[in-house]
C-alpha cells in the first residue's frame, strides 16, 4: 500500500485478504467471525500516514476510531507548561479515538502522531455501533485496551514510552560504512537486548514486513546511506529517535535537518554522534554549537573506545547510570571513597553532575581520571595548599580567589564542557535572576570557579553581566537537574555529604560578645565568619533538598560527625568514611546497577535504596 502525504480514503475493492486476517489477531477483535470482519471491512477506510504526519481530527476523522494495522502512533497530551508531551503508544493491533467515538464528542485535546511510516483503518460511529450490537464483547475488549494503556502510561511516568527505533543518518559523505550502528547493535545484544540493524538492503520491503521485523526485537537501527537519499528519509520516517552521525574533523552543516512536520515533537531534536580518529582527544568540529537547532545533545564516540559505544548502548537501553555530588568542603572528599567503592562494584558512570566540592570531584569523573589521580590532584590542591589563602580588602570577599581560579585552570586546562568524552553538568546561583544557572557548555574551569563561588569567601562570577555564586545556596544536590534532562535513561545515584548537625555554638551569647572578647577566647566553641559563610553557602533550602533526595534512586549519606567544612587535613580520613559506609551497602544490598533490575531493553523497575550507617 501506498502512504499518502495528505489523508486519502482507501477504495474498498483493494482490501487484501490478508488485511481480514491480520484484523482477525487484533484484541479488539478477538472472536468476531469472518462474516463480522468482513461486514467492518465494507465500513470502514484504509489509508497510510507516512512518519512525522499528524493525523488529522475534523469531517469524519472527529468521532472516528482508528485501528493501528501496521506502525504506530503516539499520544500527545499538553502538559502543565503547555507543552504537547507523548504519554502513550499505540503499536500495531491497538486502537485509538476510543473517547471520541463513544462520546461522540468533537473536542480533542490529545494529538496522534504516525511514528513511523502507519497504515490505519477508519471505522466511522455506525459501523462501531453495529460491531458491538451483534458483538458485545467487543466493547469488553475495548475497555481492557484502555486500561492497559492508562497503566502503561502510568509507568512510564513523565520521560513517556522508551524509544525502540533508532535512525543513524551521516550528516558528510564518507559515513556509509561507518560501522558504529552494528557495533551498538553488539553491545546491546551483550546486555540481554534484541537489537539488529537494517540498511538500504530493506528499501523494497512493505510496511507489513517492518512493523514484523520491529516487532522481533527490543531495538532496531535504520542505518541511513546519504544525507538527503530516499533511503535514508524513510529511515528518519521510521525513527523513535534520531542519532546524527559527524566527523570531529570536518565541519558540520549549517543547516537543520529536513525533518517531517511533526518529528520533532514525536522524537525531539537529533542527537549527534561525533567520530574521533584513532588516538585523538575529543574536540569539537567547526560549526558545532549546542543552539544550532541541529541536534539537542551530542555523545563522544572515540575509534578503539568500546567505553564510548558500551555508555551510549545503556543511554538507549535506559540503563545509564548518572551520579550527582552534592557540596560540602572537605567533607565532599567522601566522595572519592564512595567512587571508589561504586567502580569496584562495578558501577559504570554514564553522566555526572554536583554542585561546589562536589562538582569538581564530578568534573575529574568525566576527564576520565581514575581513583589515584583524582585523589592526588584533589590532595594537590586542598590539603599541600589551601586555594582560599589570598586574603583581601573584603570589598566583595575576603579572599581575591585568583589562586582557586589558578589552581583550576592548573588541572583542568581549557577543556570546554562539550568536550568531555562523559555528559557532565554543574549548577551555580544567578543572584541577579534568584534562579539556578546550568552549565552545560563552556570552559569547564569557568563553570566550576562559579559553582565554588561561596557567597562572602569567594568573589562571584560573572556571566553575561549576571553575578553567579555557588550552588548550594539554591541547590546543593542537582538530582532534580539530571532527573530532567536524564529524559528516563537510568538509574540516578545521589551522595549527599551536606550532614545535619555540622554548624554549633557552644556560647549562647557568643553573637553579642566584643570582637576582643572573641579573640581573648580564642572562639572556642563559636563558629568563625569563614564557617558561617561556607555553611550558608552550602545547606542550600531544607525543603528543596529533602524534595530532590526524593528523586534519587539510590541516595548515599556517609554521616562524618567528626568532619567538618574546613577539615582539609581529614582529606584521607573522609574518603574513607565514604569507601565504608558504601561498601558496607552494596555488601548488603548488591551494587546499584544490579539490584534496580532489567527487564528487557529498560530498566522497567526502581528501588530506593538509602545508604546510611
Amino acid at each position: 500500500m501506498a502512504f499518502l502525504s495528505s489523508f486519502r480514503i482507501g477504495p474498498q475493492a483493494l482490501y487484501p485478504e490478508e488485511l481480514r486476517e491480520r484484523l482477525a489477531s487484533f484484541p479488539l477483535l478477538e472472536n468476531v467471525g469472518d462474516a463480522a470482519l468482513r461486514n467492518l471491512l465494507s465500513e470502514a477506510n484504509w489509508f497510510g500516514l507516512p512518519g512525522g504526519t499528524l493525523l488529522p481530527r475534523d469531517g469524519e476523522n472527529a468521532a472516528a476510531l482508528f485501528l493501528v494495522v501496521t506502525g504506530c502512533l503516539g499520544i500527545f497530551v499538553p502538559d502543565a507548561q503547555g507543552q504537547r508531551r507523548m504519554v502513550a503508544l499505540a503499536p500495531a493491533g491497538e486502537t485509538v479515538g476510543e473517547m471520541s467515538l463513544i462520546m461522540r464528542s468533537k473536542e480533542h485535546s490529545a494529538q496522534l502522531v504516525a511514528l513511523r511510516d502507519t497504515e490505519l483503518l477508519r471505522v466511522g460511529p455506525e459501523a462501531f455501533e453495529q460491531l458491538v450490537a451483534r458483538h458485545p464483547r467487543v466493547m469488553m475488549n475495548l475497555m481492557m485496551q484502555l486500561s492497559k494503556r492508562l497503566r502503561e502510561s502510568t509507568r512510564s511516568g513523565s520521560s513517556g514510552p522508551r524509544p525502540k527505533t533508532f535512525a543513524i543518518v551521516p550528516l558528510q559523505p564518507g559515513l556509509e560504512a561507518a560501522p558504529v550502528a552494528h557495533r551498538l547493535a553488539a553491545a546491546l545484544t551483550e546486555m540481554g537486548s534484541r537489537a539488529a540493524v537494517l540498511d538500504v538492503s530493506a528499501n523494497d520491503q512493505s510496511a507489513e514486513w517492518f512493523n514484523s521485523f520491529e516487532a522481533a526485537h527490543d531495538v532496531v537501527f535504520y542505518r541511513g546511506d546519504l544525507p538527503d537519499s530516499a533511503w535514508t528519509h524513510q529511515c528518519l520516517r521510521q525513527a523513535d529517535r534520531i542519532f546524527l552521525l559527524g566527523r570531529a574533523d570536518q565541519p558540520l552543516p549549517q543547516s537543520p535537518l529536513d525533518l517531517p512536520a511533526f518529528k520533532e515533537r514525536a522524537s525531539g531534536l537529533p542527537e549527534l554522534l561525533l567520530l574521533h580518529p584513532q588516538g585523538d582527544r575529543a574536540q569539537l568540529p567547526e560549526h558545532f554549537s549546542l543552539r544550532s537547532g541541529l541536534f539537542e545533545s551530542h555523545h563522544h564516540v572515540r575509534a578503539g573506545n568500546t567505553n564510548d559505544i558500551k555508555r551510549l548502548a545503556r543511554f538507549i537501553s535506559g540503563r545509564a547510570v548518572g551520579i550527582v555530588l552534592a557540596g560540602g568542603g572537605a567533607r565532599g572528599f567522601a566522595h572519592i571513597g564512595i567512587i571508589k567503592a561504586l567502580k569496584e562494584a562495578g558501577v559504570p558512570f554514564d553522566h555526572v553532575g554536583g554542585t561546589s566540592m562536589g562538582a569538581i570531584l564530578a568534573a575529574g569523573m568525566a576527564m576520565e581520571w581514575d581513583i589515584p589521580e583524582l585523589t592526588e590532584r584533589m590532595r594537590a590542591v586542598f590539603v599541600k595548599q589551601n586555594p582560599l589563602s589570598d586574603f583581601t580588602l573584603p570589598l566583595i570577599a575576603l579572599v581575591r580567589g585568583k589562586k582557586a581560579s589558578m589552581a583550576l585552570h592548573k588541572h583542568f586546562g581549557d577543556v570546554r564542557i562539550e568536550e568531555l568524552p562523559i555528559p557532565f553538568f554543574c549548577v551555580s546561583s544567578d543572584l541577579t535572576t534568584g534562579r539556578i544557572h546550568e552549565h552545560r557548555a563552556g570552559v569547564l574551569w569557568r563553570a566550576l570557579r562559579a559553582t565554588v563561588a561561596l557567597p562572602g569567601i569567594l568573589p562571584p562570577v560573572t556571566h553575561h553581566g549576571h553575578l553567579l555564586v555557588d550552588g548550594g545556596v539554591m541547590n546543593n544536590l542537582p538530582v532534580d537537574v539530571m532527573r530532567e534532562h536524564a529524559m528516563g535513561s537510568g538509574p540516578i545515584i545521589a551522595c549527599d555529604v551536606t550532614g545535619e548537625l555540622d554548624l554549633q555554638a557552644r556560647d549562647d551569647r557568643y553573637g553579642e560578645r566584643p570582637w576582643w572578647w572573641l579573640i581573648g577566647q580564642r572562639m572556642r566553641g563559636s563558629p568563625s565568619i569563614i564557617s558561617i559563610l561556607m555553611r550558608s553557602g552550602t545547606v542550600g533550602s531544607e525543603a528543596q533538598r529533602r524534595v530532590v533526595r526524593e528523586q534519587a534512586d539510590y541516595l548515599i549519606e556517609p554521616p562524618m560527625p567528626d568532619i567538618g567544612l574546613r577539615d582539609w587535613k581529614k582529606f584521607d580520613q573522609a574518603i574513607q568514611e565514604g569507601y565504608d559506609v558504601a561498601w558496607a551497602s552494596i555488601e548488603k544490598n548488591g551494587a546499584p546497577l544490579t539490584t534496580i533490575g532489567a527487564e528487557g531493553p529498560a530498566m522497567a523497575v526502581t528501588k530506593k535504596l538509602v545508604i546510611k550507617v
